[in-house]
C-alpha cells in the first residue's frame, strides 16, 4: 500500500470523516484530500502527528501495509475479550455468592464472621470490575476500529450457544425460585417456619448464584461478535462522555456510600440493601431525559 492508500484506511478504521482529520491535524480539508488522492505529500511533522493518531509507526504509515498490519492488531480482540467476559461474570459470582454464604452460614457461623467474608468476596468483586473496567477502556483506545473477524456461520453459531447458555441461567434461577416456594410452604411443618424460611432464602441465592453469572458471560459473548456494534461504540463524537453516564456514576457511587454507612454504623444491612434498586432506577429516568434532551449530533459522510 502507499502512503495515501495508508492515510486512508486508517483515517476509515479510526472512524473520522475528512473533516475530523483535517481538525485533529490542524490543516485543511482540502489537503486531506490531496495527501489521499496522492496529489500532495504530508510535512514530516504532520506523519509524526498521524503515527500518534493512528498508533503506528512510521514506516508502516510510509512504506508499509496498514491493512496487513491492522489485520495483526485485530488478533488481540478475540482473546481480551474473552478474558473480560470470564472477569466481569467471575466478579457477579463472587458478589452473589459472598452474599449466599452470608445468609447461609449465619447462623451456624455467625454473622459477624460471614459478613467480613462477604465483604473479601465484595472486595474481589470490585477489583476485577475496576481493573478490567480500565483495561477495556485502554483497549478500545489502542484498538478502536475492529476488522471482521467472524463469518455468518461463526455468528449464527454464537447465536446458538448465546441461547443455550441464557436457558441454562434462567433455569437456574427459576430452579432456585421453586426450590425456595417448596421449602416456605412445605419446610414449615417439618422444620419449623424459621428454619424453613432460611433454607428458603439460600435455595432462591444458589440458583441467583449460578444462573446470573452465567447469563451476564453469555451476553458479553454474543456481544463480542457484534463487531459493527464495537465499532460504533468506539466512534469519535465531539460531545465526549455522556453527560448521563456521569451523573449515573455519582448516583450509583453515592448509593454504595449510603449502603456501606447505614450498614457499619447503624447495622441496617438488610434495608440498606434497597438504595441500590432506587439508585437503578434513577438512573433509569436519568438517562431517558438527560440524552433525549441532548441534541443530536449530525454525522458527516467522508468527502472524498
Amino acid at each position: 500500500m502507499s502512503c495515501s492508500d495508508n492515510i486512508q484506511f486508517l483515517r476509515k478504521r479510526k472512524g473520522l470523516t475528512q473533516e475530523q482529520f483535517a481538525e485533529a491535524l490542524g490543516v485543511t480539508r482540502q489537503s486531506v484530500s490531496k495527501w489521499e488522492s496522492g496529489q500532495s505529500y504530508p510535512e514530516m511533522e504532520k506523519l509524526l502527528q498521524m503515527c500518534d493518531l493512528f498508533g503506528c509507526d512510521l514506516e508502516t504509515l510510509v512504506r508499509g501495509s496498514a491493512d496487513a498490519a491492522a489485520s495483526e492488531n485485530d488478533a488481540d480482540y478475540e482473546p481480551f475479550m474473552n478474558a473480560f467476559s470470564r472477569a466481569i461474570a467471575g466478579g457477579v459470582a463472587l458478589v452473589l455468592l459472598g452474599v449466599t454464604l452470608l445468609v447461609a452460614l449465619s447462623m451456624p457461623v455467625g454473622e459477624g464472621i460471614m459478613t467480613m467474608v462477604f465483604l473479601a468476596f465484595l472486595t474481589v468483586a470490585v477489583l476485577l470490575f475496576v481493573l478490567y473496567g480500565i483495561r477495556m477502556e485502554s483497549f478500545r483506545r489502542e484498538h478502536p476500529r475492529v476488522g471482521a473477524l467472524y463469518s455468518a456461520a461463526e455468528c449464527r453459531r454464537a447465536n446458538s450457544v448465546f441461547a443455550a447458555r441464557l436457558c441454562v441461567g434462567l433455569g437456574a434461577i427459576l430452579l432456585g425460585v421453586i426450590a425456595c416456594v417448596g421449602l416456605a410452604k412445605l419446610g414449615a411443618a417439618a422444620w419449623g417456619s424459621a428454619v424453613s424460611e432460611y433454607a428458603a432464602g439460600t435455595a432462591v441465592l444458589v440458583g441467583a448464584t449460578i444462573g446470573a453469572p452465567l447469563i451476564v458471560y453469555a451476553g458479553l459473548q454474543k456481544s463480542k461478535y457484534d463487531i459493527a456494534a464495537y465499532n460504533r461504540e468506539n466512534k469519535p463524537h465531539a460531545g465526549g462522555e455522556p453527560l448521563s453516564d456521569r451523573i449515573c456514576g455519582v448516583i450509583m457511587l453515592s448509593a454504595t456510600a449510603i449502603f456501606l454507612a447505614l450498614g457499619f454504623i447503624w447495622n441496617l444491612w438488610h434495608p440498606a440493601w434497597a438504595v441500590f434498586p432506587i439508585g437503578g432506577i434513577l438512573c433509569a429516568i436519568v438517562s431517558t431525559l438527560v440524552d433525549k434532551g441532548e441534541p443530536q449530533k449530525q454525522e458527516h459522510g467522508d468527502n472524498e
